[in-house]
């Protein structure tokens, strides 16, 4: 009797894995790489889904639904493309249009750091600190901030030429 039951159990295990080889077969002939990896997917998922009885006529149209997914899969990423394409050099030209290039600011308080760096609060509660080395004069009363390019900022007074580059800490 377990003599009959094991090889039951053989023959059966041997028509499942046949089974799974034909559809792994099927699969490696497609010659498209992302087709092709779309029907390995696809034997993937009915085998964790328990669905080991295959029948030939499945395979087909197993490949049919991988080259509409491929084909969808590569539609949508020559549009991600086009737009990157379309984008591409104006992503900071559209942010400043809607931003200042430049304001006006009102000095609360200044100290002088352990580098001989500046720490600048101002009236509006913002804390710059300067990022470069250069020397700043202070005469005057008329200051501003203004952007650079990446993303830096300089701090300068009116009427004169001398500004120093700075970030914002809070």
């Amino acid at each position: 009797m377990h003599k009959l039951f094991i090889g039951m159990a053989a023959v059966a295990f041997s028509a499942t894995s046949f089974a799974q080889q034909s559809g792994l077969e099927a699969c490696a002939e497609i010659e498209d790489s992302l087709e092709r990896l779309v029907c390995y997917d696809n034997l993937a998922k009915k085998e964790r889904a328990g669905e080991r009885k295959r029948q030939d006529r499945e395979l087909p149209e197993q490949a049919r639904k991988g080259k509409q997914k491929a084909a969808e899969m590569k539609e949508k990423a020559q549009e991600r493309r086009e737009s990157a394409n379309d984008r591409f050099g104006f992503e900071h030209k559209e942010k400043e249009g809607t931003e200042d290039e430049r304001i006006s600011v009102t000095l609360a308080d200044r100290e002088e750091g352990p580098y001989g760096k500046w720490r600048i609060t101002l009236t509006n509660g913002q804390v710059w600190k300067q990022t470069d080395s250069g020397y700043f004069s202070w005469d005057g009363d008329s200051y501003y901030i203004e952007r650079g390019a990446l993303n830096s900022f300089f701090f300068g007074r009116e009427g004169s030429n001398r500004r120093m580059r700075v970030q914002r800490i809070k």
